[in-house]
C-alpha cells in the first residue's frame, strides 16, 4: 500500500478551529454540512489557552477525493473558520 494515497471509502476526521467569539460558528458548520447532504453534527472540542479559539470535531465518510476536497473547501471558506486540521 502506498502511504501517500487515501483509500476510499475513508472516514475523515476534521478539527475545525473557529474564533470563539463568533456565536454563529456552530450553525455555519452545520448549515454547510447539511447543504452537502451530511447529517453529522460537529462536537465542540478544546478551547485555546487564551480563550480566543474554539475547536469543533466532525467525522465524515467519503467515497471519493473530489467530494472530500469540495467539503473541505466549503468549510475552510466559512468566515468563522481560522484553519482546519
Amino acid at each position: 500500500m502506498n502511504q501517500d494515497k487515501i483509500e476510499f471509502p475513508v472516514q475523515w476526521h476534521y478539527k475545525i478551529i473557529c474564533l470563539k467569539d463568533d456565536a454563529t460558528a456552530f450553525d455555519q458548520i452545520c448549515k454547510t454540512l447539511r447543504s452537502q447532504g451530511y447529517a453529522e453534527t460537529p462536537e465542540p472540542g478544546l478551547e485555546s489557552k487564551q480563550g480566543k479559539y474554539q475547536t469543533y470535531k466532525v467525522s465524515i465518510t467519503f467515497y471519493d477525493l473530489d467530494t472530500m476536497r469540495q467539503l473541505s473547501e466549503l468549510l475552510g471558506a466559512l468566515p468563522c473558520v481560522k484553519f482546519m486540521l
